[in-house]
């Protein structure tokens, strides 16, 4: 609306200039003033804004934190874990100080803790990669393979390899049997769990996240496609070119592989399923945003992206639901797990959210006592068994949900 701004006439027998603001009229004496509603709106609106400010802020500040079903927490900073059998024996973690722990799963008591490597800047974001089963745990760190007694960390062997810093920082290793897989030298080799010796290498242009299923190891190419070795010889069984650079390892589920390539020119993502024995593709979805974390489990493929939280059918692609989650507000990568008819979504200002697999209802959420952006890089990692959930961070480990009976 615009302002009708009074009609000027000149006075030209007075000389006088006519004012284009002419003063409110005089009320005559004992009247009640008249109240300029323009100006009281104005004023009100102000004074409202002024208050409000300030009174959100307290109302932030003193909010009581939404809180899901925790066990316990422990202080003890990581971003990687392991979880080789579920709660009834470990959770083993990397932490950020270059530490790794081994915690009771049922109270979160650390049972020992090894150092690794003296923590610096240099090291990758959540801890050095580690992967755990038959009684042992092996560690990747800047210039070692580590094989370490599960019950007591103490270090069985010890394999110096060449400095891998200028890896991704998902870089990963596995084991399967008597074999521990790792990336090294722009190559994937398998060592020999007893001794540490390697017992063969593949070529080099292969990435350093691998993912075993059966006897067959999966993983991508530095500069894209996936490839299949035999874990006993590494003899190549497929070669699939149809998959672009892969940001994290491949995913396996009911003889389907799931994997992620990323466009770094657009920051777009493709979704690709392909058969586990041939390497044929069976669909792809594309993504217009980067994928923060991929799970799969009853025959359902979730995935972040953005706000959005997708649950596809893994056999057709085709969409069963989808769900908005909030978007982190610090810095790093958020994380997708599934277990128990649950799907997980840690983001990386420490909210998690846990939605039913089959519906995508939420069920609960968890946040922290503080919710605030966080300037320093942070890798949110989760372990998922039956209906109990394992997170870690900067801020410590915590467990939630229902742990089975003993």
């Amino acid at each position: 609306m615009h302002e009708v701004l009074p009609k000027v006439t000149s006075d030209v027998t007075s000389g006088k200039t006519p004012d284009l603001h002419p003063a409110e009229p005089v009320p005559p004496a004992g009247a009640r003033p008249a109240i300029h509603r323009r100006r009281l709106l104005l004023s009100t609106v102000g004074g409202l804004a002024a208050l409000a400010v300030p009174a959100g802020a307290r109302l932030w500040a003193d909010r009581v934190p939404v809180r899901g079903p925790r066990l316990w927490s422990t202080a003890d900073t990581g971003g990687r874990m392991a979880l080789p059998a579920g709660p009834r024996e470990s959770l083993y973690v990397s932490g950020y100080d270059g530490t790794v722990r081994a915690h009771e799963p049922r109270t979160g008591a650390v049972r020992w803790s090894r150092a690794v490597t003296a923590a610096d800047d240099a090291e990758p974001p959540g801890g050095w990669p580690l992967a755990a089963g038959s009684g042992t745990l092996c560690v990747n760190s800047a210039t070692a393979v580590r094989a370490l007694d599960a019950a007591s960390g103490q270090v069985r062997w010890e394999l110096s390899v060449p400095d891998w810093r200028d890896l991704p920082a998902e870089q990963g290793i596995v084991m399967a049997g008597d074999s521990v897989l790792t990336g090294y030298g722009n190559a994937l080799r398998c060592h020999d769990l007893a001794t540490g010796e390697v017992r063969w290498s593949t070529p080099a242009n292969v990435s350093p996240l691998p993912l075993v299923v059966g006897d067959t190891v999966y993983v991508p190419g530095r500069t894209g496609g996936l490839f299949a070795f035999d874990v006993r010889s590494g003899a190549r069984r497929w070669a699939q070119d149809a998959v672009g650079p892969v940001g994290f390892a491949p995913t396996g589920h009911r003889g389907v592989l799931h994997a992620v390539s990323n466009d770094p020119a657009t920051g777009a993502s493709t979704v690709h399923a392909l058969d586990a024995a041939s390497g044929r593709p069976l669909w792809q979805r594309a993504q217009r945003h980067g994928l923060g974390g991929l799970a799969v489990a009853d025959g359902t493929v979730c995935f972040l992206s953005n706000t959005g939280l997708t649950a596809l059918d893994a056999r057709t692609g085709d969409t069963r639901w989808t769900a908005v989650v909030p978007s982190g507000l610090g810095r790093g990568m958020s994380s997708v797990a599934a277990a128990g008819g649950v799907v997980y979504v840690a983001t990386n200002d420490e909210r998690l959210f846990a939605h039913d697999l089959a519906t995508g209802r939420l069920n609960w959420r968890d946040e922290p006592d503080r919710l605030a952006a966080d300037t320093e890089y942070t890798h949110i990692a989760l372990a998922a068994v039956g209906l109990a959930l394992f997170r870690s961070g900067r801020t410590g480990v915590r467990a939630l949900g229902t742990l089975p009976a003993a």
